[in-house]
């Protein structure tokens, strides 16, 4: 299969899912008899549309690795150009308000893991 390092995408999921199926139901008409493998068959059907809702609900794992902290955010405009020194140092400073701020009032935020240089 062809698996990115983010993951399978959700073909691939759904190819290995019914390739499994099909070996168990196969199974189960050979060792267990007919009732058992529609039994099974009903399960992994169920199992598909089980997969199918949580992955539209969650979301793909893909979109969760792409988010991405506003300081990062804000060095790669600083590095391609988009803001001169300035507006990079007052914008981190914004930042650091901010994060200071929620620090403050309890609030619980993404972590940025920075510290005012004085």
């Amino acid at each position: 299969m062809a698996g990115s390092d983010d993951g399978y995408d959700l073909t691939e999921i759904f190819v290995v899912k019914f390739v499994l199926a099909d070996v168990v139901i196969i199974a189960a008409l050979l060792f267990a008899g007919p009732l058992y493998a529609v039994a099974i068959t009903a399960l992994l059907v169920v199992s598909v549309f089980l997969v199918w809702y949580l992955t539209q609900r969650v979301g793909s794992p893909a979109e969760d690795r792409a988010e991405v902290d506003p300081v990062t955010t804000l060095q790669n405009r600083y590095a391609a150009g988009e803001l001169t020194e300035a507006e990079f140092e007052a914008k981190l400073e914004q930042l650091l308000d901010a994060n200071d701020r929620a620090t403050a009032a309890g609030v619980e935020t993404a972590d940025l893991s920075l510290e005012r240089s004085t």
